[in-house]
């Protein structure tokens, strides 16, 4: 009996250092995770800590047990609904594993406390698991954002159609922010037909939206798939599709009217590159069009956790904070290449049954709404024109 309480024990320890070293540290743990999953090896510990500390004699002991070892295995299920959200099919198996070894496990400590043989290996278990607690609490909550994550770009590659049609992803934000934004670029660059570089184009949001306004456009992107769907769903066929990195861009100097980078400064290590390239490439007087974040504490609630919180299908790291740049960051890089600020937005989704919507359900319906505002605490909006070269 007591052989197979031990074996339970090391096929559930060996279950949650898969659980901890694979499948937590690829996707990452949003805030509830990181609060909870502490609390569930405390639970862990009360249980040992009571079996090590009383007596068995003690005629309370083992009620006690019993309504810790309940409320344990009770409690260990609490984070299904975020597991739900972003977790993959194999952990999903290896948590109804772990589901089913936590009772087994407990009854395992229960015998061997019962026993009286081993009374050093519950002080043993009790041990490691206060390790395994201090690092759950240390470096998920602490050290882990002190690290310094890759941005994940990868993610938009996978997208295919999903990019018009899905609702169950942050690409659904994506859409409501460019029906929300691209009338109000169109109306900056007039009517007039103009040569316009959408950088980062992903899957042609704006560009088709501006080529079907009469505009030339090029659109470019690093993510050959995300160009292809592009291509097909430009209706005009006019849109000049090409590969290439927005920070070394294969355009002549002055090639462009106009140059936007929607969505895209918080998505490359080297933003100044970036607005170099823009520099270089446009005409005087011509317009650079931004959309970003701002590195704010609301930010990083709202467009980052919150989005992980209440959006299916959200991927560890689509954006991460330290990428993120202040408006005042963002004109002094406009202003080291002769780009005047214009104007600056703020923004955030609208108040209203679509918002309400996906806070239940994780969907971002069509009519999910953003609108400007004067505060730049979450994101911003604006525009820059290229100056003349200084006379001599």
């Amino acid at each position: 009996m007591i052989a197979a309480a031990v074996l339970a024990i090391a096929l559930q320890a060996s279950a949650m250092a898969v659980d901890e070293g694979w499948f937590h540290r690829r996707r990452g743990l949003p805030r509830w995770e990181r609060i909870g999953h502490p609390l569930d090896t405390l639970t862990l510990a009360l249980c040992l800590g009571w079996l090590v500390a009383i007596p068995r004699g003690a005629p309370s002991a083992l009620p006690v047990y019993v309504g810790l070892a309940v409320l344990s295995t009770v409690f260990v299920t609490k984070d299904e609904g975020v597991h739900a959200r972003l977790c993959s099919g194999g952990e999903h198996w290896l948590h109804a594993l772990l589901f089913v070894l936590h009772p087994i496990v407990l009854i395992g400590f229960a015998v061997v406390w019962w026993s009286g043989a081993h009374p050093a290996l519950l002080a043993v278990q009790l041990a490691a698991t206060l390790a395994f607690l201090a690092y759950q609490i240390v470096y998920w909550n602490v050290l882990r954002d002190r690290v310094a994550p890759p941005i994940n770009n990868a993610w938009y590659a996978d997208l295919g159609q999903r990019w018009y049609e899905a609702r169950d992803t942050p690409i659904a934000l994506l859409r409501a922010e460019s029906r929300h934004r691209n009338p109000w670029i169109a109306e900056h660059i007039g009517p007039a037909p103009r040569l316009v570089l959408d950088l980062g184009c992903g899957a042609g949001l704006l560009s088709n939206d501006l080529a079907a306004r009469g505009h030339r456009v090029c659109g470019i992107d690093t993510t050959l798939e995300n160009l292809a769907v592009a291509r097909a769903r430009d209706h005009t066929g006019s849109v000049t599709y090409l590969r290439a990195d927005a920070c070394a861009l294969p355009y002549d100097d002055a090639s462009f009217d106009v140059v936007c980078a929607m969505d895209l400064l918080e998505h490359v290590e080297h933003p100044a590159r970036l607005i170099a390239e823009v520099g270089r490439v446009l005409v005087p007087g011509g317009l650079f069009f931004f959309h970003t974040f701002n590195r704010t504490w609301q930010a990083h609630l709202i467009v980052i956790k919150g989005v992980e919180w209440f959006v299916k299908n959200t991927p560890a790291d689509l954006h991460v904070i330290r990428l993120f740049l202040t408006p005042d960051e963002v004109t002094r890089l406009c202003h080291s290449e002769r780009l005047e600020l214009v104007e600056l937005r703020g923004s955030r989704p609208r108040f209203g049954a679509a918002l309400w919507r996906m806070l239940v359900t994780g969907q971002v319906g069509d009519d999910f709404e953003f609108m400007f505002t004067r505060s730049t605490k979450l994101g911003y909006t604006g525009y820059a024109r290229k100056l003349a070269p200084p006379t001599t």
